[in-house]
């Protein structure tokens, strides 16, 4: 159960990117939509190519340990949206960088494996589905979290960047607790 937990909490800072980012860029940079939407490409091209490194790197280089995968993509993640948190919203290209390495290390984390590793071949596509689950379930409460926060607080949108690192590293503090 701690493992869905820590889906949704991913999924949190997944889903709180993709529904942000954009608004953030074209609200505090000032630059037209066009750009911002050029801009945050970087995010679903980290998405993309991510789990094809992820797989590589847990099966070949670390015989299929997949925690230290969870820790890897924490650290990156976390470390990405500080970046995000502190730079001027007009750094539109380090901004690019930063979402590219954000998402990228996003889409390391091997949490539908561990599903597996956890329940077995048996019951794989239960705890798959538990799994998602939390993870569609925070993924909403995200928006509805985030955009309170926002709306009753003057739009601190460096606070919302900070809050995602946060839960990113409770992910990497969580997952030590996670048994497969």
């Amino acid at each position: 159960m701690l493992a869905s937990q820590v889906k949704g909490l991913e999924n949190v800072v997944r889903y709180g990117l993709v529904t942000w980012i954009p608004l953030y860029y074209f609200e505090a940079s000032g630059l037209e939509l066009k750009t911002t939407l050029l801009a945050t490409q970087a995010i679903p091209l980290g998405y993309v190519l991510a789990p094809f490194c992820a797989g590589l790197i847990s099966d070949r280089l670390l015989h299929s340990a997949r925690r230290p995968m969870v820790l890897l993509s924490v650290a990156g993640s976390a470390l990405a949206l500080l970046g995000i948190a502190v730079l001027p919203p007009t750094s539109i290209y380090m901004g690019a960088t930063l979402l590219f390495i954000g998402s990228f290390s996003m889409s390391l984390s091997p949490m539908a494996a561990i599903a597996v590793d956890i329940a077995g071949r048996h019951m794989s596509g239960t705890a798959s589905g538990i799994l998602d689950a939390h993870g569609y379930l925070y993924a909403g409460l995200q928006a509805l979290v985030f955009g309170l926060l926002l709306n009753m607080s003057g739009s601190p949108w460096p606070m919302v960047f900070l809050i995602m690192a946060g839960t990113r590293l409770l992910c990497g503090g969580l997952i030590f607790f996670v048994r497969a």
